[in-house]
């Protein structure tokens, strides 16, 4: 068997065992328990995933918030990389945005909810959550990234009068990817963590943050947890979908 299938096989299979192990630990739990009013059981959970699976309005939900997801990484992610290309070139702007971008880094999530509630609808909200949270980090990565970009590199391009679309796309990004990928990776996330939970106080019409917000009401714990793993899952399967598109070196 060739070395990099073997490898494989062990990862999957010490995933496995991981996972195992964890779902073991919550079905001891519910058994200690013994009330699904506090801790349901995997079964139990799975049971209602099941159900809310095959109802459209679960698919709604999850189509809604996987897309301000989606466009709040999106926004924060151009914003964040364009500029800080424009600060890396004037001293001045980034002195001038350094105590905003501070600032929104130490603010929380939930004040940022809460003026976002009154500055705009419900179903903006999450959005622009989202991307308050992700720009701070997509902009000092970026610009962490340009400032450690080779100055011998540079002025060895310029000595050579080389174009400057050549110098971006051969010096440039080569050097920013391992800054951006761990961004992104990053922000995903949060991203997800603060656009349920402008779901949950925004309560727009179809979302999984007001489907939570739903079962607490109601007092239904499992499928509380059912939500909840269904957040997990899709929120795992995204970031596996970004890493996979994204190019190679961003690994690195």
């Amino acid at each position: 068997m060739p070395i990099r299938k073997h490898d494989r096989l062990k990862r999957i299979r010490d995933l496995l065992l991981i996972i195992l192990f964890w779902f073991a630990v919550w079905q001891i739990a519910a058994m200690i328990i013994n009330q699904s009013l506090f801790v349901p059981s995997p079964a139990e959970t799975f049971v209602t995933l099941g159900g809310l699976v095959t109802t459209s309005k679960f698919w709604l939900s999850v189509a809604f918030t996987l897309y301000r997801v989606v466009f709040g990484l999106a926004v924060s992610f151009v914003a964040g990389i364009a500029i800080a290309f424009l600060a890396s070139h004037s001293r001045w702007l980034e002195n001038l945005l350094r105590p905003a971008v501070t600032a929104i880094k130490s603010t929380p999530v939930i004040s940022i909810i809460i003026l976002a509630l009154i500055w705009f609808s419900s179903s903006f909200v999450p959005v622009f959550s989202c991307i308050l949270l992700c720009f701070p980090i997509f902009y000092t990565n970026t610009l962490t990234g340009i400032k450690n970009v080779d100055n011998n590199l540079l002025e060895l391009a310029h000595v050579y009068k080389i174009k400057r679309k050549r110098i971006i796309r051969e010096i440039l990004v080569p050097s920013l990817r391992p800054n951006i990928y761990a961004a992104l990776s990053l922000c995903i996330g949060f991203s997800w963590k603060s656009v349920v939970a402008a779901e949950v106080l925004s309560s727009p019409d179809y979302s999984m943050g007001f489907s939570l917000f739903s079962t607490k009401q109601h007092l239904d714990i499992p499928a509380l947890f059912a939500w909840t793993l269904a957040i997990i899952i899709i929120s795992i399967i995204l970031e596996k979908l970004i890493k996979r598109v994204l190019p190679k070196e961003g690994a690195q």
